[in-house]
């Protein structure tokens, strides 16, 4: 299985993969474990499909499948929150910049690094020259 893991799109092996943990009769935690790494190691086009067809295929895991793809999608959520922040504190910068302010306060009141802040000067220049 493990050759598959990485495939570009591993959606196409999961009945196939079902058939195999019901063919070992894996324990509840062996399980348990492995839906837990396929779904984080693997590399899907398309993960409803992907949580889709687990669900179909492992009736034994169907609850296990739901906890873990709430997990998938609070963790979505919380990506997604923080890059909405990161990307405010960089608009913020990038303002406070442009008005004179010096690195220390800008890195005070946004929490980006001076690297971050010296990436960002270099943008504007790049932008603008």
């Amino acid at each position: 299985m493990q050759k598959h893991i990485k495939a570009r799109d591993i959606n196409l092996r999961l009945p196939d993969i079902a058939f195999l943990m019901d063919l070992a009769q894996l324990s509840e935690d062996q399980g348990k474990s492995l839906l837990r790494y396929l779904t984080q190691e693997t590399n899907t086009l398309d993960s409803k499909t992907f949580l889709r067809i687990l669900v179909e295929n492992t009736p034994r895991y169907r609850d296990e499948m739901m906890t873990l793809a709430e997990h998938l999608k609070l963790e979505g959520r919380n990506e997604g929150r923080n890059e909405g922040r990161s990307e405010q504190a960089r608009e913020i910068a990038r303002n406070l910049l442009s008005m004179g302010l010096d690195h220390t306060t800008i890195e005070r009141a946004t929490g980006l690094s001076n690297i971050e802040l010296d990436a960002l000067m270099d943008l504007a220049v790049r932008i603008k020259g």
